[in-house]
């Protein structure tokens, strides 16, 4: 009776003894990532899902995607996952365009897993490293670099104007062609306001350099200019002397054209009469 009292204590002893002794650090489902904590995939060796809860693909992936995440511990990888609908910024940061979407990341080097997704599939690709076969991302695609944190902000404010349409629909009950006209209007309100900064930016640390004269442009006076006609073509047609200079009384003379019939007249005239 203590006999087996005794060995029921021991076989309870050990198994105490191994639960305690068990690795804390094992990882038993994939861990969350989001905005504030994305920096951490910049360490160590990741694999990422982007999925959305509306998504019936990644809705049949999840069950996958955990089993998949048991293995981390094993093959020394994290696995997380990205809800897209709660974080916008990662989304634009690493131009997600169809859902789920996984990355692999090493080294802060990304790269994009497009291969088969069964849980074997995604374990050869660790453990054989099929993962160094895949091209990683350009570098003006970089999740890491100023122009894809950029494209997340855009992301993030796009949301955030979903977010208010909707309550101004849902909740307000406001018409969906008066959210248009405010939004445009805030639209143009903005845009002349940040135009109206930058002007005032451009003009105080960008001011208009004052260029003197040189000293010769400044000694010159307009007096001092001759006037020079050599440039200046004669119009004048045939010869004709311009409107308000007549030619000398002999010159016309000269020029005159001579008319035979008038001479004639005039030698007639000249005649001295018979007398009757």
């Amino acid at each position: 009776m203590y006999g087996l009292k005794g060995l029921y204590f021991i076989v309870a002893f050990i198994v105490v003894i191994q639960t305690a002794t068990a690795n804390p650090n094992k990882q038993k489902a994939p861990i969350t990532v989001t905005d504030g904590n994305w920096t951490n995939v910049l360490e160590g060796e990741w694999m990422l899902e982007f999925m959305a809860p509306w998504c019936p693909a990644c809705k049949s992936f999840t069950e996958t995607w955990r089993e998949f995440a048991t293995w981390g511990h094993d093959l020394d990888i994290s696995v997380g996952v990205i809800d897209v609908t709660e974080n916008p910024g990662l989304s634009g940061r690493f131009l997600v365009t169809s859902l789920p979407t996984l990355y692999h990341v090493k080294n802060s080097e990304f790269r994009r897993y497009t291969g088969a997704r069964k849980t074997t599939d995604l374990i050869s690709v660790i453990d054989e490293k099929k993962w160094a076969d895949i091209e990683p991302v350009s570098w003006y695609r970089d999740p890491k670099s100023i122009q894809m944190g950029v494209l997340g902000s855009f992301f993030k404010a796009a949301m955030f104007i979903r977010g208010v349409y909707s309550t101004m629909t849902d909740v307000y009950g406001i018409p969906e062609w008066l959210c248009y006209v405010i939004f445009a209007v805030l639209t143009i309100l903005v845009g002349l306001i940040l135009g109206l900064m930058l002007v005032v930016c451009c003009d105080n640390f960008f001011p208009a350099k004052y260029i003197p004269l040189p000293p010769e442009r400044l000694a010159h006076k307009p007096s001092d200019d001759r006037e020079d006609d050599t440039d200046i073509i004669d119009d004048t047609a045939d010869g004709q002397k311009p409107s308000g200079e007549t030619e000398s009384i002999p010159e016309a003379k000269e020029n005159a054209p001579v008319n035979p019939q008038s001479d004639e007249s005039d030698l007639r005239k000249r005649q001295p009469q018979s007398a009757d």
